[in-house]
């Protein structure tokens, strides 16, 4: 197949996704039962129908916290690990470790609904363990989750959504996030766009001078650092942009995935722009054994456990 055949298949198959995204949310508005708690059964749907059928989606779930001191609290949707047995997925409470995602889900987004989504991303990662022994393992949660919205209220003349949306990102990551891992990973607006949060290793002394010169006085071996952006979707529809997204981050785990998801990323659909840096001291996220092995370097993988990028 030629690359422009391949362009225009992918970008026949985002049509097929936001059509569908379309005609189940019209058909949830006019019936308000299926519209109930926040439209879930929309995005469920959705997911369901476009991520590979292993992974299946379940509505309302209580992710069991794998700390003693974690909360726990019911998630809209959750996807589950391929590996995650029939007779476990029945039940209320899933074992985080049979989480390949999960989901807030919001009709209307709003300010309040982003501050909760930040907020319950930050209680769901701290109460896992942390995992040890790579960049990724330590620097990256064991799963993404994020924020669905069909629409925003930020709709009278004159308002800026895209702009209300991100810096209300910015000041929740800060306010709620006290380690990378603890940073909401997506936020979908089904008619506005979609936000997504890089991490980076390790950051040169010189880079991190040039973009925030009181970081690095008096160190010269780095930092780590994280940012939250917009996705370049060009003329992508979003909900497509989201499930390119979603396939590049289940990539990391599952080789199977890789496939489609270099698929989407040849046209396009993972890349993001914009975002303003926020930098960590890198004792303060990774582990001692780790911190060694990043004086070496990282790597330009798209997958491994040592790369320099990770989104």
């Amino acid at each position: 197949m030629s690359n422009a055949m391949h362009h225009r298949w992918l970008q026949s198959v985002e049509q097929d996704i936001q059509q569908e995204y379309t005609r189940l949310h019209e058909a949830a508005r006019s019936d308000p039962q299926r519209a109930g708690h926040g439209g879930e059964g929309t995005w469920k749907r959705i997911l369901g129908d476009w991520l590979p059928p292993q992974y299946e989606v379940a509505t309302r779930k209580y992710i069991i916290p794998e700390e003693s001191d974690g909360e726990v609290f019911e998630t809209d949707l959750v996807v589950f690990q391929p590996s995650y047995p029939q007779a476990l997925r029945v039940r209320e409470e899933v074992m985080s470790s049979g989480v390949a995602a999960a989901f807030s889900v919001k009709l209307t987004l709003n300010r309040e609904g982003i501050r909760d989504a930040f907020e319950r991303a930050a209680k769901t990662q701290k109460g896992i363990k942390p995992r040890l022994g790579t960049p990724r393992r330590e620097m990256v949660p064991p799963f993404p989750v994020g924020l669905l919205a069909h629409s925003h209220t930020w709709k009278s003349s004159g308002s800026a959504p895209s702009s209300n949306v991100y810096a209300t990102c910015m000041e929740m990551d800060k306010l709620y996030a006290t380690h990378p891992r603890e940073i909401l990973d997506f936020v979908c607006v089904a008619d506005l766009g979609v936000w997504r949060t890089t991490r980076m290793p390790c950051v040169s002394p010189d880079i991190v001078r040039h973009m925030n010169p009181d970081k690095l006085e008096n160190n010269e071996v780095g930092m780590a650092m994280t940012s939250i952006m917009q996705v370049d979707a060009g003329k992508s529809p979003t909900v497509a942009v989201l499930i390119a997204n979603l396939y590049a981050r289940l990539a990391l785990a599952d080789p199977t995935l890789r496939p489609l998801a270099d698929g989407f990323h040849a046209i396009g659909d993972v890349a993001g722009s914009g975002g303003m840096p926020r930098f960590w001291e890198l004792g303060a996220v990774f582990s001692p054994e780790v911190l060694l092995g990043l004086q070496v370097g990282t790597r330009r993988e798209r997958y491994g456990d040592w790369n320099e990028l990770y989104g």
